[in-house]
């Protein structure tokens, strides 16, 4: 059994990963997707940047025959060379088992080793803007195998994380709490049946099992399907005997506020929020207030791209009496930013009592950066704020819908829009924008002006189902439903 630091890294995000990864291949391949790509680039980078200060080597054996790359990085560390790139480590601690490490540089240290008067430290580089436990654990894990192979400790493990900047791992606490984690992945990787599931919208996005894992977890009717679930909320309801939606569903929230520590707010959403789901329709959390009404309304989407920080792209649908016309404010290049934020200023402007309606405070962050980065009258961008209506923050506290997510995406889809280019997203729109900034392709440019135009028209079509929801409630004052 080969055990990897991938598998140790993956394992302190999910321990289900690191199973189904060693038992077989996932349907869908995650490198596929633009957001996958960009941390790719952005990894690639990050290394080309760090390798630029260093007289490294590398083995010259296929990466894939990771005991003869072993071999040739053992070679390397007794000739004492600077820094070795793509180093392979391996021990087999016990007979069928074999730990294997693959850091992105080691780098010669003074201090002696079985080599003589050095010793090698590993350096990781990782994407997050703090030392994750993760990057800690497979820090301590590569400074272990070296341990090992050099008969001597490396004085600390190191992280290089964007910035850049470097961080010193201390290894008399990362290293014990490693061989807890190892031991653990190590019997996961020995069972014969996966973990049980758990979905988690943030750490899930980009596994390759996410698809595999949410048949199984629709299938069970899984407690991760419900917003607000977290893993920590799961555990407590678990010991309660609490683990399906339906389950959740029947529960009383004042029976529950008296059994966990969510609280009486929490739990009344909790358990709204799974009926919502077991019963395919929209709750009311309490009276449902109605949204600002006018001849004129406008629907507002941002397209940006933070390694540039530029806003390329300000989306506006103009609704006159139920009438939609789509503007978009292209910027063709980065520093044409102050330019359509100016044509966005007029546009507004030129409607001065039409509500602005929005998904998330995105947009009204960035309408208060880019007012004070382009001079403009401060009078004025509030004038422009106080028009906006954040229909997230809107849905959120006034309805549960029966989603797993409150994405525009997740919501507009259950209203049953589509979007024209169905795979699409932000980092979509990133990589289109940079693919045009390249290339000069008219196409990449008109495939992110639809996909803006949509995010615009999805954000349309929710405030219309609000507006019809408030009627509906209104008509049918909510009852109160204890499960």
């Amino acid at each position: 059994m080969l055990i990897t630091g991938d598998h140790l890294f993956y394992y302190y995000r999910c321990p289900r990963r690191p199973f189904l990864d060693a038992q077989g291949t996932a349907a869908h391949n995650p490198g596929e997707s633009p957001l996958h790509e960009k941390l790719n680039r952005d990894h690639h980078d990050l290394r080309t940047q760090l390798l630029r200060d260093y007289a490294w080597q590398a083995p010259q054996a296929d990466p894939q025959d990771w005991a003869a790359a072993h071999t040739q990085t053992l070679a390397l560390m007794a000739q004492g060379v600077a820094a070795i790139h793509r180093g392979v480590l391996t021990l087999t601690p016990a007979p069928g088992i074999t730990y294997l490490g693959r850091p992105d540089l080691l780098v010669r240290r003074p201090g002696a080793s079985r080599w003589g008067n050095w010793h090698y430290q590993a350096v990781d580089i990782r994407l997050g803007q703090r030392p994750k436990p993760e990057y800690q654990g497979v820090a301590a894990f590569h400074a272990w195998l070296l341990s090992e192979l050099q008969d001597t400790w490396p004085t600390t493990g190191l992280l290089w994380l964007p910035g850049p900047r470097s961080v010193r791992v201390r290894l008399a606490d990362a290293v014990p709490a490693m061989h807890k984690t190892l031991v653990a992945c190590t019997a996961i990787l020995q069972a014969e049946q996966a973990p049980e599931v758990f979905i988690s919208r943030s750490r899930c996005q980009l596994c390759p099992w996410l698809g595999d894992c949410s048949q199984v977890a629709q299938a069970q009717q899984h407690l991760s399907l419900v917003p607000g679930v977290t893993a920590l909320r799961y555990a407590e309801l678990r010991q309660l005997g609490i683990a399906t939606i339906p389950q959740l569903a029947s529960q009383s929230p004042h029976y529950l506020d008296h059994q966990t520590s969510f609280g009486l707010a929490t739990v009344t959403r909790l358990v709204r929020q799974a009926q919502a789901i077991q019963r395919g329709h929209a709750l009311p959390l309490g009276p449902f207030p109605a949204l600002p009404q006018e001849p004129v309304e406008l629907f507002f989407d941002i397209e940006a791209e933070p390694h540039l920080d530029c806003v390329y792209l300000h989306g506006v649908l103009v609704v006159k009496a139920g009438r939609p016309a789509f503007h978009g404010f292209l910027a063709p290049h980065p520093q044409g930013e102050g330019e359509v934020w100016q044509q966005f200023v007029d546009l507004v402007l030129t409607y001065p009592a039409a509500p602005i309606f929005h998904f998330c405070p995105f947009e009204t962050q960035t309408i208060q950066r880019l007012g004070d980065r382009y001079g403009t009258p401060r009078l004025k961008v509030q004038a422009i704020l106080n028009r906006c209506v954040d229909l997230h923050a809107w849905v959120t506290r006034h309805v549960v819908l029966p989603v797993d997510n409150y994405s525009l995406k997740a919501i507009a889809r259950w209203l049953g829009f589509r979007w024209r280019h169905p795979r699409a997203d932000g980092a979509q729109s990133i990589w289109w924008y940079n693919q045009w900034l390249s290339s000069q392709n008219p196409s990449y440019l008109e495939a992110l002006q639809v996909y803006n135009e949509d995010d615009c028209q999805a954000t349309y079509r929710l405030k219309t189902w609000l507006d019809d929801f408030h009627q509906a409630t209104a008509q049918s004052p909510l009852q109160e439903e204890s499960g």
